[in-house]
């Protein structure tokens, strides 16, 4: 068994504290752990939730009754597959986690809400490693102690305050950064631009990548604040016009121009421009 989850698991259970894991529901491991598990020893954090019907491909938390269960070897031995984290609880009722968890699973206004995904190793630790140690209660509820794989080792943290408390507005966790954000946008707006403007995108694309273009007019936003949704989609078309057709726009903002009145601004003149034209 791996050193430090070994030697975690076995001062947990010193301590009278019952195990628990945390699954990813994409393993290999999930069907041969459940099987030997009646239902109370374990749960599925999408049941009793606005997304149940999801609730076979979601995440289960269960209890650990033997930790040289081969299943669990088996995953301590591949944890670069991120397929969950380790916690400790009081005791063997999993009833107040499960609350806790499925409390902060949605995320966002209601008819715009994402999924949380707690169930995440690297979500986990990108979380803890951001929040003030006086926020882990809030986010680790019942959990005594947790033990997660991050950036090539192993990891635990203990709470300082184990118990169960509503979830504060605005969520601390919830700022977290993503180191990998910018790709996913980057992402996220080339399909956008493929599905919507593939004219010009093919266009573009006759004598400029279009990926390294992308990172350019991004590098743009990021310099003029422009954040906003639709402040990125207005820049990225237009920008994709400008390189593609004879649309031509003064987009550099003015001495002492705050970002949102230069956006404005920029978008009267480019609506005066288009209504000229007509």
């Amino acid at each position: 068994m791996p050193n430090m989850p070994g030697q975690w698991m076995d001062q947990q259970q010193q301590a009278g504290q019952r195990l628990c894991l945390i699954l990813e529901r994409q393993n290999v491991a999930r069907q041969s752990l459940l099987a030997v598990r009646d239902l109370p020893p374990y749960c599925s954090l999408y049941a009793e939730t606005a997304v149940a019907e999801l609730e076979a491909q979601g995440p289960v938390i269960l209890l650990l009754e033997q930790i040289n269960e081969p299943e669990l070897l088996g995953l301590l031995q591949q944890p670069e597959t991120n397929w969950g984290w380790l916690g400790s609880l009081p005791s063997e009722d999993l009833a107040a986690v499960t609350r806790h968890w499925r409390d902060r699973l949605l995320v966002g206004s209601e008819g715009a809400q994402s999924m949380y995904r707690f169930h995440d190793n690297r979500t986990l630790a990108r979380a803890l490693a951001h929040l003030d140690p006086e926020h882990w209660p809030a986010f680790l509820g019942p959990l005594i102690s947790v033990c997660y794989w991050h950036e090539g080792r192993w990891r635990t943290a203990d709470n300082p305050a184990p118990g169960e408390y509503p979830v504060p507005v605005p969520a601390p966790w919830l700022d977290t950064p993503n180191p990998n954000a910018a790709a996913i946008l980057h992402a996220n707006i080339l399909r956008y631009l493929l599905t919507e403007h593939s004219e010009d995108l093919v266009a573009l694309a006759e004598f400029q990548d279009p990926r390294i273009w992308l990172v350019q007019v991004l590098e743009q936003a990021r310099a003029w604040q422009w954040r906003g949704p639709e402040q990125l989609e207005f820049l990225v078309v237009r920008r994709l016009e400008e390189a593609t057709r004879n649309s031509v726009i003064r987009w550099q903002p003015l001495v002492g121009e705050a970002p949102g009145q230069h956006f404005e601004r920029v978008v009267a003149q480019w609506t005066f421009t288009g209504e000229k034209d007509e």
